[in-house]
């Protein structure tokens, strides 16, 4: 039901104070906040039928009113008036990004840990769905005669290593013919082939030799799975421990769906296109009380990905919305280039 430009002006500026404030709003502050043009008794009337309506709730008898989730929805999408990013914030977004590892694999991580400090929020990246999945290199790098790096690069060009000690001395020999063996067995194949049967299985044709390589295998192997759980990025947890909008079981609840990043994958992988604003209640029981803000960034044909941050419901929208839509667009292109320039592939 459309509300009247009176009760629609009302219920913007509930909205507002309480995101500001967090309190209820009553009838007298709204009157003097529109020049005591209506009277009080006109603004009880149009909140009593917001209420009706199911936009506002009064937590007391004698209580103002605060904003339902049902009236934050009609104020993202139809009563806010959205603020354009200041040019200064700009300029600290891009040098922040710039700032950041050109090794395209760290990219995501050191990008959401930016959002999340910039916001005071969780924040969070996904890779493309579309790429990553499969092996494009793999390789043994010997430091010493017992230390040894083992790389892995998918096929977006992301690189990962992982280091590893064994308890003997290692010939060069043998971990060259390592490295040309796990390659034959395992380039092209998707990250999900890197089992423990397949451990297993390389461990027994190796036979007596395969004990003295079992921790580069391993590394392998937890790199493997590193990568393949790489789907979301995720950083600024502890700022919603910190964040007094949210009890503590709730928080224990938002931190145990976030931890699991699969939930979080399945939530927003499949969102369209621009920016969108999921409210707690229309999506999660662990999710009650949140608002997660996302944004798609592109790379091209090589698919693209998404940029979110997750905080209280009661949210600055107007700021924080196109924050996280600039944010995504520079993530996108910078990525974009580290990728064409082969960044990602620099050991």
């Amino acid at each position: 039901m459309a509300l009247d430009p009176r009760k629609a002006q009302i219920l913007r500026l509930i909205v507002e104070v309480y995101i500001e404030s967090g309190e209820p709003v009553g009838s007298k502050a709204l009157a003097e906040m529109l020049g005591n043009c209506v009277s009080s008794a006109t603004i009880r009337n149009d909140m009593a039928a917001l209420t009706a309506d199911g936009y506002l709730e009064q937590p007391h008898t004698s209580a103002g009113r605060l904003p339902t989730s049902r009236a934050l929805r009609l104020y993202v999408n139809e009563l806010m008036a959205r603020r354009q990013l200041p040019l200064q914030e700009k300029v600290l977004i891009g040098d922040t990004l710039s700032a950041l590892s050109g090794d395209a694999t760290r990219l995501l991580e050191d990008a959401t840990r930016a959002l999340a400090d910039i916001t005071g929020l969780a924040a969070f990246a996904t890779r493309p769905e579309q790429i990553g999945n499969r092996i494009s290199r793999l390789d043994v790098i010997q430091m010493s005669p017992r230390n040894m790096a083992v790389l892995l690069v998918q096929d977006n060009g992301f690189l990962r290593t992982r280091m590893c000690r064994c308890r003997r001395d290692i010939p060069s020999r043998v971990t060259v013919a390592l490295a040309e063996y796990m390659s034959r067995r395992f380039l092209s194949k998707p990250l999900e082939a890197v089992t423990v049967t397949a451990m297993q299985e390389i461990l027994l044709e190796l036979g007596n030799g395969g004990m003295a390589v079992t921790p580069i295998l391993s590394a392998f192997y937890e790199l493997a799975q590193e990568c393949a759980d790489a789907k979301v990025a995720l950083s600024g947890q502890m700022n919603l421990l910190r964040n007094p909008d949210y009890p503590p079981e709730q928080a224990r609840m938002l931190l145990a769906f976030l931890n699991e990043r699969q939930p979080l994958w399945d939530l927003v992988g499949t969102l369209p296109d621009g920016v969108q604003v999921l409210l707690g209640d229309d999506s999660l029981p662990a999710l009650h009380g949140s608002a997660v803000i996302t944004s798609r960034y592109s790379l091209g044909e090589r698919g693209d990905g998404i940029i979110g941050i997750i905080g209280p419901a009661r949210m600055d929208y107007a700021t924080a919305i196109p924050r996280v839509e600039y944010f995504a667009a520079a993530v996108g292109r910078i990525l974009d280039e580290l990728l064409d320039t082969g960044s990602a592939l620099d050991i």
